[in-house]
């Protein structure tokens, strides 16, 4: 096998490798003579470089449909308001469940779709048909505005409903004293 020389001085077998370019020597006189190729070059052995700390993404644009988004805070300690929750005791838990759908559920909380229990045998459709619709057995994926469009359509509901329940009662007065203190702004 071939000795492997000095990539400095060409005439001795090396015994030594450069760190920064693996060039092989022989000596001390050698790696200095070779050392002065190196100055120019940042030093390797220098402090380690610290790792970059990745930052989190910009925040998304608010939607255009919440631009004109009201606050509501000024009702905590508005008389009119707690008012209206002493003398209505179900519209704390009925504004729960509207605020309710505008967060997304955890998972265990989804409803399921399909499964058992329903005509899915052969036959069921008659033939030919129900072939290539929607499947039922598709994942329900919740989205923001999906929660808020459902959030309205419950407030919407209890101004519509005909009977006189006191659920209703205390959400259609909420729904004026909100009317009347922000006005447009409002719901």
């Amino acid at each position: 096998m071939a000795e492997v020389l000095c990539g400095v001085c060409n005439s001795e077998p090396k015994k030594y490798k450069c760190k920064n370019c693996a060039l092989p020597y022989c000596s001390v006189p050698c790696f200095k003579e070779h050392e002065s190729t190196h100055a120019n070059d940042a030093p390797t052995s220098a402090a380690p470089v610290e790792p970059e700390i990745p930052q989190p993404p910009p925040p998304a644009p608010v939607p255009r449909y919440l631009k004109n988004k009201a606050d509501l805070s000024v009702f905590a300690t508005n008389p009119k308001f707690q008012e209206l929750v002493k003398s209505y005791p179900v519209l704390l838990p009925a504004l729960q469940r509207v605020y309710a759908a505008t967060i997304e559920p955890d998972e265990d909380d989804q409803p399921r779709r399909g499964g058992r229990g329903g005509f899915r045998g052969r036959g069921s459709r008659g033939r030919g048909r129900g072939r290539g619709g929607r499947h039922d057995d598709a994942p329900h994926r919740w989205t923001q505005k999906q929660g808020d469009n459902d959030a309205m359509k419950m407030l919407k509901g209890y101004r519509n409903r005909e009977d006189t329940d006191e659920e209703m009662q205390a959400v259609v007065a909420y729904l004026q004293l909100v009317e009347e203190t922000l006005g447009d702004a409002g719901v």
